[in-house]
């Protein structure tokens, strides 16, 4: 489905808690070695397709349950076990993201609610409007730059 800027200001879910706010903070699940080499998260922490058309999944911190987040963790891991030894929480502010613009002065991101009935934090980030590969491979290293404020997971619920 393509997304608006329009569409933030609706509920995109029936299980949504609400419009994504400014002021929420969003988290990232990403993984060592996976995502991170060096100590820097890598582009294939984001998908362009993500980007795109599949939407970037994040979840919104004031809804977020310790169990589920932790369930998620725990599958994703078990996909690429090789891969995803290490998980990790990518901590990221969505006004940030909302406030990232283009090369042309233009809104580069949208955060949309799209709750799931067991996730209801569950929300995706977009690219705010059709872009070349080229110009969403920029726009992602922008966003990259987001995802190095990271915890364990232990840590996020202290």
């Amino acid at each position: 489905m393509a997304y608006t800027i329009d569409d933030e200001l609706h509920s995109q879910s029936a299980y949504s808690p609400g419009v994504v706010k400014d002021e929420e903070e969003l988290l990232r699940i990403i993984f060592y070695p996976e995502h991170i080499v060096d100590n820097i998260v890598q582009p294939s922490a984001i998908a362009l397709d993500d980007l795109r058309s599949r939407g970037f999944s994040v979840d919104r911190r004031p809804y977020i349950q310790q169990d589920i987040l932790q369930q998620n963790v725990a599958n994703l891991r078990n996909r690429q076990q090789e891969a995803r030894q290490v998980g990790y929480i990518a901590q990221l502010q969505c006004r940030a993201v909302r406030n990232m613009q283009d090369n042309n002065a233009e809104r580069a991101f949208i955060v949309i609610d799209t709750a799931h009935e067991i996730n209801i934090a569950h929300a995706s980030i977009y690219s705010a409007r059709p872009r070349t590969d080229a110009h969403l491979r920029r726009l992602r290293n922008r966003l990259l730059v987001l995802l190095e404020t990271r915890c364990n997971l232990d840590d996020l619920f202290l």
